[in-house]
């Protein structure tokens, strides 16, 4: 029995060994992984139109607002309503970088600034990041919840349209709501999954041919730890999305990313777009020489015709009226 003992004695302080290794790395790689990147957000438009400002109450006794505004068609007789998500740094008024034909198009676009995001109010206790948490899709319920309340809005069938952060909390967010016909993901990502392609490029970057032989699922434990200590540090806990995409067959759904694009590669598109039940032919849009959220200023004309498509399908067939002895006929 002694050999026994002491075969066990080893293994728990290899274990307990290999932990204090992934405690130790997963905290010295909290810098790196709470660093947010140097984002491009281009203005709003010059000419863009001046939204209506909505204020959007939200956190658990609606203690914090939401800014948002309304971007209305001209008739003011909206086809259906689009739930604009922006991106870090983003703001209510980035709608109109990506949103402007589905306005022209007879859609109205309400787009909100989560919290923490200027000018919605900020959460004490919380530092929002680039990586979205479940204070993100909290507000997403909350802008949700008040359109329902909205007499201008009912009846109307809803879309989303997220980008990049605000893509996943859409997925996210959205997964669990029947009344969401359609989405618009641009540049979505899988937290853990994004942080851990990074982190095996850093490792491999650093150690070269050597960095081949650590293993992919001993990085993923790390960046485990890394991910909840952080949580404890900024005061909001990371959502998973994967387990919400299967949520989202018998939707409208699709997936665009930029074929050049150095901060989400296109293969996580692609599982998103797997995981969702649909083809990558039926859901998936690699837009050709694009960089992360500039997908429609690599191809405008392009990407304006396929949102309105996209986006038109949700709207019901609007009913062609007979004559009047046909109607009554029989």
């Amino acid at each position: 029995m002694s050999w026994l003992i002491y075969f066990v004695a080893v293994c728990l302080a290899l274990l307990a060994a290999d932990l204090l290794v992934h405690l130790v790395y997963g905290y010295l790689a909290l810098p790196r992984f709470e660093a947010r990147p140097p984002f491009r957000v281009p203005p709003p438009p010059h000419d863009a139109q001046i939204p209506e400002t909505v204020r959007i109450p939200t956190g658990p006794g609606g203690d914090l607002e939401l800014e948002g505004g309304v971007y209305l068609p001209q008739d003011e007789n909206p086809r259906g309503l689009i739930v604009f998500c922006p991106e870090t740094e983003g703001s209510y008024l980035t709608a109109m970088n990506y949103t402007p034909a589905l306005v022209e198009a007879g859609f109205a676009v309400l787009s909100f600034s989560f919290r923490n995001q200027e000018p919605s109010d900020s959460q004490p206790g919380y530092r929002a990041m680039h990586w979205f948490t479940e204070h993100e899709v909290e507000d997403l319920h909350a802008v949700l919840n008040f359109v329902e309340q909205m007499p201008q809005f009912s009846g109307l069938p809803i879309g989303l349209f997220g980008v990049s952060r605000g893509a996943g909390v859409a997925l996210a967010g959205g997964a669990s709501r029947p009344e969401v016909a359609a989405i618009w993901s641009q540049g979505a990502f899988p937290t853990h999954g994004l942080v851990v392609h990074f982190s095996m490029k850093w490792i491999e970057a650093v150690t070269g041919y050597w960095g081949r032989f650590i293993p992919r699922w001993h990085v993923a434990v790390t960046t485990w730890f890394t991910m909840r200590m952080s949580e404890w540090r900024n005061g909001g806990r990371f959502v998973r999305l994967e387990p919400n995409m299967a949520k989202w067959q018998g939707r409208y759904a699709m997936f665009v990313c930029g074929a050049r694009d150095n901060y989400v590669p296109s293969r996580f598109a692609q599982d998103l777009c797997r995981r969702s039940r649909r083809s990558l032919d039926e859901g998936l849009w690699v837009v050709p020489h694009a960089k992360h959220n500039l997908e429609r200023e690599a191809a405008r004309e392009d990407y304006d015709r396929r949102v309105v498509q996209f986006f038109e399908q949700i709207v019901p067939a609007r009913t062609v009226p007979q004559p009047r002895e046909q109607a009554f006929a029989g």
